[in-house]
């Protein structure tokens, strides 16, 4: 373990990883469970994790990075169950772009490459073959029972997760993703609410959904402060695209 990470460990709790508190807030919505949790785009498995907090307070978790040394460095200070491989709507390989310096940004080479954010990078890129999988197929190799919390983070490939997962099998409490597109896009939340999940709740680009009759998490309150800052993104787009030069 890092140094700065040992120094955490004291009291886990009162220490989040997540980019914006995701796994605090989490841990709260969600209580005491022996739900697994899920992170798709594992990074370091460290800096900005949803599932590390929950791993040090015992709860199983699984981690997909398909980064060959990124997922290393997982496996050296976590004891969570590691996918090396790009989470996706099939199992088998795929061109997987690493942008050199800018980790979190690297991305499937394919035609969701439009909504990620790896074009504006301005160092070198790598291109790799990697292993895709399904979710479907993770969840089934590790047995997974009930999932408490499933977290997608794979610049602009989201949509195409999903639909590797069966949600009316597996039945997720909570996933939150990543929405890059200052809610303009709105495809992942359709394919969502055709499979009832609606959105509840927004931290920054992390949107967060639960079963439309989820009525602990469902609360109309959550639902409204989500669309009023939704509608704010919207405008703030409009006003800065209008801005820019031709």
């Amino acid at each position: 373990m890092s140094q700065v990470d040992s120094s955490r460990r004291g009291d886990p709790k009162r220490s989040g990883y997540s980019q914006f508190g995701e796994d605090r807030a989490a841990l709260r919505m969600l209580g005491e469970s022996s739900g697994i949790c899920v992170e798709v785009g594992g990074h370091n498995g460290i800096s900005g994790s949803t599932s590390y907090l929950f791993e040090l307070l015992g709860r199983r978790c699984i981690v997909v990075e398909p980064v060959p040394y990124l997922a290393a460095q997982i496996r050296a200070v976590r004891s969570c169950s590691v996918v090396e491989a790009a989470a996706d709507s099939s199992d088998g390989s795929a061109e997987f772009l690493i942008a050199t310096g800018g980790d979190t940004l690297s991305t499937l080479n394919n035609h969701n490459r439009v909504r990620s954010r790896i074009d504006e990078h301005r160092g070198s890129i790598e291109s790799i073959t990697v292993a895709t999988r399904t979710l479907d197929s993770i969840l089934q190799q590790h047995a997974a029972d009930a999932v408490d919390v499933i977290t997608i983070d794979v610049e602009g490939n989201e949509l195409a997760v999903l639909q590797g997962l069966t949600l009316e099998r597996w039945q997720p409490r909570v996933l939150i993703i990543e929405d890059n597109s200052l809610c303009r896009d709105p495809s992942v939340r359709d394919y969502l609410a055709q499979h009832g999940y609606t959105r509840f709740w927004i931290t920054v680009v992390n949107h967060w959904y639960c079963r439309s009759d989820d009525l602990t998490l469902n609360r109309t309150w959550r639902r409204a402060v989500s669309a009023v800052y939704c509608t704010l993104c919207r405008v703030f787009s409009r006003l800065f695209r209008s801005g820019q030069p031709e």
